[in-house]
C-alpha cells in the first residue's frame, strides 16, 4: 500500500513539473534502436486491449497526444490516412492518450473526440502516465515507430516529420 502512494505521489510530482519542461523536447530520433517499452494503459478503443509483443511481426506506430491539444490534431489527419492505407498492410496504429491537464481525463469527451475526428485506429488511456513516462516523453503530440522486432525505428516529438515517417512505416512493411 505504502508503495502503491510513493509510485502515486511520484506521479502526481512529475505531471506537475511537464508544462515547465514542456520546450525541453528530446532531439528527433533519440530513442532509435532501443526496444520499445510496453504498453501500460487503461481502457481502449476501437480495439481489443493490445500488447506490443502480441504485435511482434507488425509494425506499430505509437501516437501519444490529447484531445484538446491543438498539435495533436494536426496530426490526426496523417494517422487516419497511414490506417487506411496500411492498416491491412501490418501497421497498427495505437494513439496513446495522455492528458495535458485534468479536464482532459474526461472519457466522455474522449469518446466524443474519437468519433468527430473519425478515429478508427486503435486508442488506449494512459491517464496515470505510466507509458508516457517509459518513453520519456515530454510534449504533445510524440510518435515513435516500432519495427516488426519491438525496436524504435523513429522517434519524433512535436508536428511534422510526417512524410519521412510513412518513408519509415513502408520500408518496415515491405521488409516483413
Amino acid at each position: 500500500m505504502l508503495r502503491r502512494t510513493l509510485e502515486i505521489v511520484s506521479v502526481a510530482c512529475l505531471v506537475a513539473a511537464v508544462p515547465a519542461t514542456v520546450s525541453a523536447q528530446h532531439p528527433d530520433d533519440a530513442f532509435v534502436g532501443q526496444v520499445a517499452p510496453e504498453l501500460k494503459v487503461d481502457e481502449w478503443f476501437n480495439s481489443e486491449p493490445l500488447t506490443l509483443e502480441g504485435l511482434r511481426g507488425q509494425v506499430v506506430l505509437l501516437e501519444f497526444w490529447a484531445w484538446d491539444c491543438p498539435e495533436c490534431a494536426q496530426a490526426i489527419p496523417y494517422l487516419r490516412d497511414w490506417h487506411s492505407e496500411y492498416a491491412d498492410e501490418g501497421l497498427v496504429i495505437i494513439g496513446v492518450h495522455t492528458p495535458r491537464a485534468e479536464y482532459e481525463k474526461d472519457v466522455g469527451r474522449l469518446r466524443e473526440t474519437i468519433a468527430a475526428k473519425d478515429i478508427r485506429y486503435a486508442v488506449a488511456t494512459d491517464h496515470d502516465y505510466l507509458t508516457w513516462l517509459d518513453y520519456l516523453n515530454n510534449a504533445w503530440p510524440s510518435h515513435f515507430v516500432v519495427d516488426p522486432e519491438g525496436v524504435i525505428q523513429l522517434s519524433h516529438t512535436g508536428t511534422g516529420r510526417y512524410e519521412e515517417t510513412e518513408q519509415i512505416i513502408e520500408r518496415l512493411l515491405a521488409s516483413r
